[in-house]
């Protein structure tokens, strides 16, 4: 697609097929869960609300809450012009408190389930480093109009200039080439941890059923059954009265309607384990107690986060990412330059830092035509619903559209946090 609202990406109408069979590896995942390959019994019973089903294609959480960055942050500023003429002031706030409500949502669920040692979460700052200066001032303008439409959420950022940057700078041990900084409450975390942690317990439990190791060809409705789906797989059948299919960037395999609006988009990633283990040293010298998001240009930046132990976790937005559902391999532009970015954007950097990389991997995102994810029954259907589509920030949008979907299944009627635009419809 052309003129996503975080990249540029060639249009065109792509069928994502199945997941291919040696995805690369990530620094998430290189500790296996116990159940990560699990195969509950074959469910003989139909599967509805109280009797969940969870397939996957490899293991459990494989996909790209165990592949991404482990940030939970919103890019609310950098989104807003964009936002506003493509839906008007009303709705651009309303995504806005969307995508900001998932940090204190998720960082709550991780206490209630008490597991935030478990996965590592951090509450922390999320600092917007800015290295162009027209990049940095669209920020700043952007906040400024953000304070009239939406002062509440305005208030929660801090931008950095002058000797408040030298500061900045000095504390994190930033290049001099920072022109300005902006700051915004943000979170670090395991994700793959966190979510095979609450797994875990209910699949021990038998409250839900997995199968990994398998693939869904087809979901019938048929007219003589009025009651259930059938989920044929490659392992055989199951019946359902609900199927979610929540699959992301490969929603138009199942789902070819789907195809002309969701571009599959292959991100790059890698881990520096730190530089020294008795100090917790990272390769960079960053200050741990902040997460990155280093913006070279209008849609050119890199993620980052920098763990305790001192290693880090940066991934490469946009320049040089491929529209492809291939994650068997990476992206050279990317790659030579995550190896090598650190010598521009820190202060004073380990000498061959890049020889501290110890995972390099690929994961693939799911850009849709508005930002905006799919939610909701799908058209046409009695017994199937869609949830995804989270265009590369599904740590802002996942979790409360999903909370979406599922309070719909049951019966309820919740409300669409941001009206329309991610509710699926028949138009």
């Amino acid at each position: 697609m052309s003129g996503a609202l975080e990249g540029i990406y060639n249009p065109g109408v792509v069928d994502p097929g199945v997941p291919v069979a040696n995805p690369t590896a990530p620094f998430w995942q290189s500790s296996p869960h116990p159940l990560a390959y699990h195969q509950s019994s074959w469910p003989k019973e139909v599967a509805d609300v109280l009797r969940i089903v969870l397939i996957k294609a490899h293991s459990l959480c494989s996909g790209a809450t165990g592949k991404n960055d482990g940030h939970i942050k919103t890019m609310t500023f950098a989104m807003w012009e964009e936002r506003k003429a493509s839906f008007g002031i009303d709705e651009a706030v309303r995504i806005s408190e969307f995508e900001f409500s998932h940090l204190r949502a998720m960082a709550d669920a991780i206490h209630q389930d008490g597991l935030v040692s478990h996965c590592d979460l951090q509450l922390t700052e999320g600092i917007e480093v800015y290295y162009s200066q027209p990049s940095f001032d669209k920020a700043v303008e952007a906040l400024s109009d953000m304070r009239v439409h939406v002062p509440h959420l305005a208030a929660e950022h801090r931008i950095y200039t002058g000797d408040k940057l030298a500061r900045l700078q000095q504390s994190l041990n930033l290049s001099p080439r920072c022109v300005g900084a902006v700051g915004i409450p943000a979170a670090s975390l395991w994700p793959y941890k966190w979510i095979t942690g609450v797994l875990g317990p209910f699949i021990e439990s038998g409250k839900v059923n997995v199968q990994t190791q398998t693939t869904v060809h087809q979901v019938v409705e048929e007219e003589r059954n009025h009651d259930i789906a059938i989920v044929q797989t490659n392992r055989g059948e199951i019946r359902a009265k609900h199927v979610v299919h929540a699959t992301n960037a490969w929603l138009g395999h199942l789902l070819p309607e789907l195809q002309p609006y969701i571009s599959p988009v292959r991100g790059n990633v890698v881990h520096y384990q730190a530089s020294s283990a008795s100090t917790t040293t990272s390769p960079l010298g960053l200050n741990h107690h902040y997460s990155y998001w280093l913006r070279y240009g209008d849609k050119d930046y890199d993620y980052l986060i920098q763990r305790k132990a001192g290693d880090i976790v940066v991934g490469r937005a946009n320049t040089g990412r491929k529209a492809t559902v291939d994650d068997s391999e990476t992206d050279l532009a990317p790659m030579a330059h995550l190896r090598g970015f650190g010598d521009e954007v820190a202060a004073a950097p380990v000498p061959g830092s890049s020889a501290y990389i110890t995972h390099a991997w690929s994961g693939i995102l799911a850009f849709t035509q508005d930002g905006m994810p799919f939610a909701g029954r799908l058209p046409g259907r009695n017994h199937q619903w869609v949830c995804g589509g989270y265009h590369a920030t599904g740590m802002i949008k996942a979790f409360r559209t999903a909370q979406f979907v599922a309070g719909l299944i049951a019966g309820g009627t919740p409300s669409n946090p941001t009206k329309t635009t991610n509710q699926i419809t028949s138009t």
